[in-house]
């Protein structure tokens, strides 16, 4: 009897390993389509952003309007089915990622989203997954640390990481910053996706 348990323990044993190696080979693969799929998608975003550069002049970044001002739409640019914002950049981890005009699951495999915001309200909120090639190094990311987004007409906004925060998946509410004390925030889950990570920017006050 006890020889029989455990070999039952021992083949459940193997079966959970086998189970965790899958796994991992497909987040590894998923990691590794994302990153070739949204530096493919990079290229052509650059390539419409130099365009619009070229053919007008961009509108200087804007300060928090008052309640009496009309908030502008933000530029965009077409790719294949998808449209996007501009193009997030975060040197120290390596990161330049064209950002999608709204979020859903199926664009998050692709790159970057729009979750809430925009930049001419200095409310800009954007999520990602996180794969390595995506927002995965955000837990390590240092305060301090510079964060560049250039819009869909040229537009560079300079932002300075100044804050770290983790939320429960029900925190939704607070993502979007209510206090309205961060121009910029981005996030994506841990591992495992129990809790997510935030990261928080302020606008450094000129665009390039």
């Amino acid at each position: 009897m006890k020889r029989k348990l455990c070999l039952a323990l021992i083949l459940i044993g193997i079966v959970l390993l086998g189970a965790a190696g899958g796994l991992a080979v497909y987040n590894v693969s998923e990691d590794s389509r994302a990153g070739k799929e949204s530096e493919r998608v990079l290229d052509e975003v650059v390539e419409a952003i130099t365009l619009n550069a070229a053919e007008v002049t961009p509108a200087p970044a804007m300060p928090q309007p008052s309640f009496t001002e009309v908030v502008p739409e933000m530029e965009t640019v077409v790719n294949e089915d998808s449209t996007y914002i501009g193009i997030i950049e975060i040197p120290s981890l390596g990161v330049t990622l064209p950002v999608q005009a709204d979020w859903s699951y199926s664009k998050l495999k692709i790159a970057p989203c729009r979750y809430a915001g925009s930049y001419y309200t200095d409310d800009l909120v954007i999520c990602a997954h996180n794969y390595g090639s995506h927002f995965n190094g955000l837990r390590w990311v240092d305060m301090g640390e510079d964060v560049y987004f250039t819009t869909a007409s040229g537009v560079t906004y300079h932002y300075v990481i100044d804050n770290r925060e983790t939320l429960d998946p029900d925190e939704n509410d607070r993502l979007v910053d209510p206090e309205g004390d961060w121009d910029l925030t981005l996030f994506t889950c841990y591992i495992g996706g129990a809790t997510r990570c935030v990261i928080r920017c302020q606008r450094v006050k000129n665009a390039a």
